[in-house]
């Protein structure tokens, strides 16, 4: 189709796929921004800018605030710390990736990945989308090429994008619109510019523009020419414009990996867009903002409790410190008197407040994320693993989650643009055509390997104590195997393990050395009963010289 039915396409689906989101979502989550992220959310097609700024002065309770904030620093600490390694990369094919060579490079590529999400902004964007994640159950994240730090991230918030997904239930689509300024146009693609748009950046006018950036399979695409053609790779990435001053299309090329990360913290049947611990903790939210606000309206009531004034003009208000006005009932009565009083239980209040408070931050993991203070400090410190072991275990079907929609598309986001830009070193030829396999090693994904962890250790323990009874029950344990296991669930980096080739010349070489020294002890003791060595080696058929290199090894 010619470009100016493939825009008329896009703007139709663009209609449908807001459609599609307006039917169930947007109402849900303009009100989850309110209670829980206040500056988010951007609906741009109904002509909102921003959010109107004063959402979070409305609320008479941050605890859903803070709740989000301990989750999602508590995710990028937990899954993504900058501190710690969190991901490592080997092979599908393991004995592969026990090669000395492929550890070695393995290891190679990881740290140059490590540097260039270290380099970028990254870990910046990747806790902007746990706080969209945990609020709205869907986060978007942008993964573009970049001259100076390799990588560029952007966290998209809801509203301004939709999604749609193929048959195996995996997004593979994007369309959003795009505010940009018309001096940014004008920069950011110069030979495609419309002159209208150019003449607004000319004029320094600051009027907000939207475009559509669409993003979706590429039914053109072609295997062998993606490197050659940018409009047959696996995915058409089309900018065009919306608003006055040009109706064209602004780029239109394609990627190599689909771009945007979308990760959902939970699906329903054939739902698009996730589910959220936020939306389980949005009526107790509600709740407290509504105890709170009878709180303060009774806190106030008491202290200014509207007041009866007896005159012969009627008037009644009966909100905080106002004065009713009511005829006179009795002649000598005071002329100004309280209405009522109100004796307001505000500990009573609190404490059910508390409770709501503590439900909220339960619903939204923080008990999980902060447990190191809260732990009885009674316990021992086995006590303490087995416990926080066991709350680890409730992320579970998440970090399984991320670790498909978010972490290994990422990964291969990544290395695909560090491979292009000529930043991973070549691999060893016998790892031609060799898939790589992501493995996790974050603080939560080694939690979740804890249990397997303590199943090997309690095994061991268990022939370890047969052993002394039979002794033969060893050769049952591969001393070898539990080594490599354990070494790849604490996340060891390979160069403190040996490989088998390694481990095998070293016991060989060992062995050596141990016959070596055994035959020279018997030589020794042949000379006691011998007048010289040189007699005992005679004796033994063996002449000096070979005598003075078995002396001179075994000492070596």
């Amino acid at each position: 189709m010619d470009g100016r039915e493939y825009r008329l396409r896009c703007y139709r689906r663009l209609l449908e796929l807001e459609g599609e989101r307006k039917k169930g979502w947007e109402k849900h989550w303009k009100d989850l921004s309110r209670h829980f992220l206040p500056r988010r959310a951007r609906f741009l097609e109904a002509g909102e800018r921003t959010n109107d700024g004063d959402e979070k002065n409305r609320l008479q309770d941050d605890t859903g605030i803070l709740a989000v904030r301990v989750l999602a620093s508590g995710m990028q600490g937990g899954l993504t710390s900058p501190a710690r390694p969190w991901f490592s990369l080997t092979l599908q094919d393991e004995d592969a990736a026990r090669r000395e060579d492929a550890r070695l490079w393995l290891h190679a590529v990881y740290e140059r990945m490590a540097a260039v999400f270290a380099r970028s902004n990254f870990y910046d964007q990747i806790h902007m989308l746990y706080r969209e994640l945990s609020v709205f159950g869907t986060g978007a994240m942008l993964v573009e090429e970049d001259a100076k730090s390799v990588v560029r991230c952007r966290t998209l918030t809801v509203g301004e994008y939709a999604l749609d997904v193929d048959a195996a239930h995996r997004v593979d689509t994007l369309y959003r619109r795009v505010r940009m300024t018309p001096r940014q146009i004008a920069e950011a693609w110069p030979d495609t510019c419309p002159d209208g748009i150019r003449r607004m950046a000319d004029d320094a006018r600051q009027d907000w523009l939207t475009l559509l950036h669409a993003v979706e399979p590429n039914p053109d695409h072609r295997e062998g020419l993606a490197r050659r053609q940018s409009r047959e790779r696996p995915w058409r990435s089309v900018y065009m414009t919306l608003d006055r001053g040009g109706n064209g299309t602004l780029e239109d090329s394609g990627y190599y990996e689909f771009p945007a990360l979308c990760p959902r913290w939970n699906t329903t049947a054939s739902d698009i867009y996730g589910s959220s611990p936020a939306m389980d903790a949005l009526a107790d939210c509600r709740m407290l903002q509504k105890m709170a606000e009878d709180g303060f309206l009774a806190l106030e009531l008491e202290v200014k409790p509207p007041l009866l004034n007896f005159t012969n003009k009627e008037e009644i208000d009966v909100s905080p410190g106002a004065v009713a006005n009511v005829a006179s009932l009795a002649q000598g009565q005071q002329a100004i008197v309280p209405m009522y009083q109100v004796k307001a239980n505000l500990r009573e209040l609190e404490a059910a407040k508390d409770n709501i408070r503590r439900q909220i931050r339960t619903m939204l993991y923080n008990d999980l994320f902060m447990m190191v203070s809260g732990e009885d400090k009674r316990m021992t410190a086995t006590e303490v693993d087995a416990r926080n072991t066991e709350k680890m275990l409730l992320l579970g079907p998440v970090i399984d989650r991320l670790r498909s929609e978010l972490f290994q598309p990422l990964i291969e986001r990544v290395f695909g643009i560090m491979d292009r830009a000529g930043h991973i070193p070549p691999a060893p030829p016998e790892l031609e055509g060799r898939e790589l396999k992501v493995e996790f090693t974050s603080i939560l994904a080694q939690a979740q390997k804890a249990a397997g962890l303590n199943g090997v250790l309690q095994t061991f323990g268990v022939v370890a104590q047969a052993a002394s009874v039979n002794p033969e029950v060893l050769d049952k344990f591969d001393m070898d195997e539990m080594v490599d296991q354990i070494a790849e669930m604490n996340g060891v980096p390979p160069r403190l393990i040996r490989s088998d080739e390694a481990v095998a010349e070293l016991r060989a070489r060992r062995k050596r050395q141990t016959e070596q020294t055994r035959m020279l002890e018997m030589l020794r003791q042949g000379a006691d009963t011998a007048k010289t060595g040189a007699e005992a080696a005679k004796a033994a058929g063996i002449t000096p010289e070979a005598l003075q290199t078995l002396e001179t090894k075994a000492q070596t």
